[in-house]
């Protein structure tokens, strides 16, 4: 019998007649493990990728953010150049009360969208660790189930010296 498994790819299985043993039992619950497995592992790639990718827009805003602090500080340099006469004191501070305020709104939106991708990071973050419990949970079951399967009936082992005793 062919089937496919998690990861998409064929795999044969021997047809087992008894679907009921135990072996057949402990098979689908490992191929089932395994399949949750798969998926935390790619959940927690994609976690990974996530962080990376917020912690690394999170710097490219910042910069974004300095250089155009930047460009303010030089248009209002070449601004003051071109100015054919000096403003009144009363325009002047008229003029840095908007602009002040200008910048606080600019300030607070940024600081909001900074704000935010901080959340996300933590948030990524806490789910990537989750990921990693599932999983170490996930391979501890699987890791019991595996022994079980190793380890012989002793029931099974009285039963067959029972019918071997009485030739059955």
């Amino acid at each position: 019998m062919l089937d496919e498994g998690p990861s998409g790819d064929l795999d044969t299985d021997i047809i087992d007649l008894d679907i009921n043993s135990p072996s057949s039992e402990l098979k689908e619950i490992i191929q089932q493990q395994k399949a949750k497995n798969h998926l935390l592992q790619k959940k927690l790639e994609m976690a990974k990728w996530t962080i990376n990718y917020l912690e690394q827009r999170n710097k490219q805003l910042e910069d974004e953010h300095m250089l155009y602090e930047l460009r303010q500080i030089r248009e209002d340099r070449n601004l003051a150049r071109k100015r054919p006469g000096d403003l009144t004191p009363i325009e002047r501070e008229s003029m840095l009360i908007r602009v002040n305020t200008h910048l606080e709104k600019l300030l607070v939106k940024e600081n909001r969208d900074k704000d935010m991708l901080c959340h996300m990071k933590t948030h990524y973050w806490a789910c990537m660790h989750v990921c990693k419990t599932k999983i170490k949970i996930l391979k501890r079951h699987l890791n019991k189930a595996q022994k079980r399967r190793k380890k012989p009936d002793p029931l099974q082992i009285l039963a067959e010296a029972s019918l071997v005793e009485h030739d059955t």
